[in-house]
């Protein structure tokens, strides 16, 4: 997992990288790159846009999307083929809700400012809400990560809503994500994610991490 926040003038760009690795790599390749560029309004990141292309062993994917500044979709475009009534469903999904973060600069936003979102999270096939549960401590048993602390700290994210955009009364599959992390004052460093999904559990390690001021 590699993660690059800029921030300027209020205005932030991010690069997120998700890419398979050793034994992993050679299972089931998997390369996943999100691009986003966006402003900072009262400790909210606001996208403005998101781009978002992932390559496997089994599909190439993309998703783009662009925002209004008070959060309202400008254009809305994926590598899905999706029919006139799907097309009718989304439309109607994106007027009935409007206002729209991306998953990308939610997740950041709880680094910066441990926060949840005022807006609904959307990722081109889907619709949620993020709500984060603080532990205060808990105990790091892995050591894959460069970055290695036994007491460290822990955010539960769990998904009190979900909609397709494209499917009525589609199941969302994750159950929640453990967001292990070190408080270093001016934001949190995350070391680790545990995902969990009634399909299958996944763990993401930051390898390294440097900061510029």
């Amino acid at each position: 997992m590699f993660w690059d926040i800029s921030i300027e003038d209020n205005h932030y760009d991010i690069k997120y990288l998700i890419k398979s690795y050793g034994i992993t790599d050679q299972i089931f390749n998997y390369e996943s790159l999100t691009l986003v560029k966006g402003y900072i309004d009262n400790n909210q990141l606001r996208p403005l846009s998101y781009k978002s292309k992932t390559k496997s062993t089994r599909q190439d994917v993309y998703t783009n999307i662009l925002f209004n500044k008070d959060g309202t979709i400008k254009d809305f475009d994926i590598s899905k083929e999706i029919s006139k009534d799907q097309l009718d469903l989304q439309n109607k999904i994106l007027e009935k809700f409007l206002y729209f973060t991306d998953p990308v600069s939610q997740l950041s936003q709880y680094f910066l400012y441990n926060t949840n979102s005022d807006r609904l999270i959307i990722d081109g096939l889907n619709i949620y809400q993020l709500k984060k549960n603080n532990i205060s401590s808990a105990t790091l048993r892995d050591d894959k990560s460069d970055i290695h602390d036994d007491q460290v700290k822990k955010i539960i994210l769990s998904f009190p809503f979900f909609e397709g955009i494209h499917k009525i009364d589609k199941k969302n599959n994750l159950n929640e994500i453990h967001m292990i992390y070190k408080d270093l004052d001016k934001f949190l460093l995350p070391i680790q994610f545990n995902i969990f999904s009634k399909k299958f559990n996944a763990k993401l390690f930051l390898k390294n991490h440097k900061v510029s001021e």
